[in-house]
């Protein structure tokens, strides 16, 4: 009996210990595995905010459920940023988020913590640009329009233009789209006051119609769509086999 009784001590004890080892096994990799992902994290966010030159550190979320073979390889498949206060020139951007599929990270740049160009294979960004923002814009390049909220919904587009040597002042509902890498906007229905003929009417609408390069975007600058809200549009961008670079 008494034999019985320690054989099967030592049972106990063995199983125990190597549930103890398995478990002990199990936390170091989940231990090493989340460190690793917020060295990425970490890294992607300083990069993007180097090579993009904003003012703070973007959000980054690494997706994924084993992420140090992620790691090991130099390639993330899914990779989440969040960018405030994005700038090019007199153009701002008051969000952008942005959803990366095949994000390249050397491993020897993420352990020397270089700043180089990042590789990207599929972007999705969206962008919110605010009538605000957009009527700096406008007037910084010199056109003397103002986008602004309609009571009914829409947005209207107010200004007064040059007319063949005549200030016209005029406004419009707009319609916005799409033009490669830039928002275009053109009028719907001008309304003046001031009579013209074919030419004039032409020139006019021409006054009133522009294009918005989305130049800010980091992450690839085909937009394929555009919505106006209540107080901005937001665009929705892509691109594939992205290079950023300073």
């Amino acid at each position: 009996m008494t034999a019985v009784l320690s054989a099967l001590r030592v049972r106990i004890s063995t199983a125990v210990l190597a549930a103890s080892v398995v478990l002990g096994t199990a936390l170091l990799l989940w231990g090493a595995d989340t460190l690793a992902r917020w060295t990425v994290e970490g890294y992607v966010a300083r990069q993007v905010q180097a090579l993009t030159g904003v003012l703070e550190v973007p959000s980054v979320e690494v997706r994924g459920t084993f992420f140090l073979p992620q790691m090991l390889s130099g390639r993330y498949e899914h990779v989440e940023i969040g960018i405030e206060d994005l700038r090019s020139g007199p153009l701002r951007l008051e969000r952008m988020t942005a959803e990366l599929t095949g994000v390249h990270v050397a491993f020897r740049d993420l352990v020397g913590q270089n700043v180089v160009p990042l590789y990207i294979e599929e972007s999705r960004e969206r962008a919110t640009l605010t009538f605000e923002d957009l009527n700096h814009y406008l007037d910084v390049t010199g056109r003397p329009v103002v986008v602004e909220s309609a009571p009914d919904g829409e947005v209207l587009l107010t200004g007064a233009v040059e007319v063949f040597g005549q200030a016209i002042s005029a406004s419009s509902r707009i319609a916005v789209g799409t033009d490669d890498g830039s928002l275009s906007v053109r009028p719907t229905g001008l309304q003046t006051g001031t009579v013209l003929d074919g030419a004039g009417e032409a020139l006019l609408r021409q006054r009133f119609t522009f294009l918005v390069p989305m130049d800010p975007l980091p992450f690839g600058q085909r937009i394929v769509a555009v919505a106006a809200g209540d107080t901005a549009f937001h665009v929705q961008a892509g691109g594939s086999g992205v290079v950023v670079a300073p």
